[in-house]
């Protein structure tokens, strides 16, 4: 199929229009574009993981699961949370072997491949994220969010969080309107933390740091914020 191959062409804009045509043909692309996924370039892969996501075929599993290998490590996050969404529960073991890979690297548990992959495991079953009861009964629904609490409960939620144990690694700030949610600047505190150093110690320092960035938020009733959160065993 011509419009596959145009998905590795070296002009993004090509790769593109081709990636929209083959959404709106049908879900019969799937078979032709996972013969082709292989062979394609990083740019490619992306866009073919964004055709399968919108088809939603869990037959693009295996491939799926081969792109966590890759050398990029952009499609090796977007193939993760792939899985996800297309619940491919056998992509399990390949996901935790994922997730020790990542843990022996220097980037540390915030980096966006690592946030993908917790999420892929949580999701799938294989992993359980501990959503103390404050925070959980806190939570609010937000279009296109998947998890948000009220900018108002923020430094609540931190607290409870670091309490029982957890280490907040960011949060962001989005406004809620008519039309969605919305991106929100806010100042950030650049921390660098040990990782490998006692747990408690990283709790303390993410949890001051967190309360910090979470003051200079204002307590806006269109507000709300996500948030990303370590247990000690993902470290």
């Amino acid at each position: 199929m011509r419009l596959v191959g145009l998905l590795d062409d070296d002009a993004t804009d090509v790769a593109e229009d081709a990636k929209a045509a083959l959404m709106a043909l049908g879900a019969g692309v799937v078979g032709p574009l996972l013969a082709a996924v292989p062979t394609m370039r990083r740019y490619g892969q992306l866009c073919a993981i964004e055709v399968f996501e919108h088809h939603g075929d869990p037959a693009a599993g295996p491939v799926l699961v081969e792109l966590l290998g890759s050398e990029h490590e952009t499609v090796r996050e977007w193939s993760a949370w792939a899985l996800a969404d297309l619940d491919v529960r056998h992509a399990v073991p390949a996901l935790q072997a994922a997730n020790r890979r990542q843990r022996g690297t220097d980037d540390g548990p915030d980096c966006s491949e690592a946030v993908a992959i917790r999420h892929a495991l949580t999701a799938l079953g294989a992993r359980r994220a501990v959503l103390p009861p404050a925070t959980r009964a806190l939570s609010v629904s937000a279009p296109w969010l998947e998890q948000a609490w009220p900018a108002v409960r923020l430094q609540q939620v931190i607290t409870e969080l670091a309490d029982y144990r957890q280490a907040v690694l960011y949060f962001q700030v989005w406004q809620v309107t008519d039309r969605g949610a919305f991106w929100q600047h806010h100042d950030r505190i650049d921390q660098k933390v040990d990782w490998n150093g006692p747990w408690p110690a990283i709790m303390q320092a993410t949890r001051e740091a967190a309360l910090l960035e979470a003051a200079c938020v204002p307590p806006r009733d269109d507000l709300v914020a996500t948030m990303e959160w370590i247990d000690e065993a993902d470290r």
